[in-house]
C-alpha cells in the first residue's frame, strides 16, 4: 500500500509538473491560444487570446458560445470542430481603429491520434495590414501624380509636332511647360527614389536586429 501510494504520489507530481509547464508556455505566447473539445466548450486559453479578442472566456468547461457567441472566433471554431483539415482566416476591421487578427485553427488531437477538438491560435497583423494598405494608397497617389506630367508633355509634344514648331512664340511657350513638367516628374522620381532608400535601410536594420 505504501508502494501504491507513493506511486501515486509521484504521479500526481507529473501531471501537476506537466499541467503548470503547460501553462506557463501559454502564458508566455505573444499569440493567443484557445482550445475547446468537440461540444466547442473550452479546454484551455492563455491571457493573449482574452487580450488580443476582448473576450473572458472563462474557465474550463465553460461554452464558448456563452462568452463568444455570434463572434467571428466562435464561428471559426465551430468550423474547425467540423473539419478534418488546416484552416486560416482574419478577422477583424481597420477602419475607426479595428484590430485585424489571424486565426489558425486546427484539429486537437489525443495521444492516440483521436479528434478531441480544435485549436485556434491568433496573431495581430494589424500593423502589417495598416503598411499595405498605406502602400497600396501610395502607389495610387503616386500613379496619379506621374500621370499629370507625363499626360501633359506628351499633349505639348504632339501640338509641337502637329505644327505649333511654326510659331516661335507658342514653341518657346509649349517647350518651357514641358520643361516645368519633366522638372515635377524628375522630383517625383527622385522621392521614390529616396523612399525605396528609407525602406531598404529600414528593412536591413530589421534583419540586422533579429540575427543579434
Amino acid at each position: 500500500m505504501n508502494d501504491m501510494g507513493a506511486q501515486l504520489d509521484d504521479r500526481i507530481r507529473t501531471v501537476i509538473k506537466e499541467r503548470n509547464l503547460q501553462e506557463a508556455v501559454l502564458s508566455s505566447m505573444v499569440e493567443g491560444g484557445v482550445a475547446v473539445d468537440t461540444l466547442g466548450c473550452v479546454l484551455s486559453h492563455n491571457q493573449a487570446a482574452e487580450r488580443l479578442t476582448g473576450i473572458s472566456f472563462g474557465g474550463p468547461g465553460t461554452p464558448l458560445r456563452d462568452t463568444a457567441g455570434g463572434t467571428p472566433l466562435q464561428q471559426f471554431a465551430a468550423q474547425m470542430l467540423n473539419s478534418a483539415k488546416a484552416k486560416e482566416i482574419e478577422m477583424g476591421d481597420l477602419r475607426q481603429g479595428g484590430r485585424i487578427l489571424q486565426a489558425h485553427g486546427g484539429v486537437l488531437r489525443d495521444a492516440a491520434g483521436r479528434a478531441m477538438g480544435a485549436v485556434v491560435v491568433l496573431n495581430d497583423v494589424t500593423r502589417l495590414r495598416r503598411l499595405e494598405q498605406m502602400r497600396r494608397d501610395f502607389v495610387a497617389n503616386v500613379s496619379h501624380e506621374l500621370r499629370t506630367p507625363v499626360t501633359s508633355i506628351k499633349g505639348f509634344v504632339e501640338t509641337l509636332l502637329d505644327g505649333a514648331l511654326d510659331s516661335p512664340e507658342d514653341a518657346r511657350r509649349f517647350l518651357e511647360i514641358v520643361a516645368r513638367q519633366s522638372y515635377r516628374l524628375n522630383a517625383i522620381l527622385g522621392d521614390l527614389l529616396t523612399l525605396s532608400g528609407v525602406e531598404e535601410g529600414a528593412e536591413r536594420k530589421t534583419i540586422e536586429l533579429e540575427e543579434a
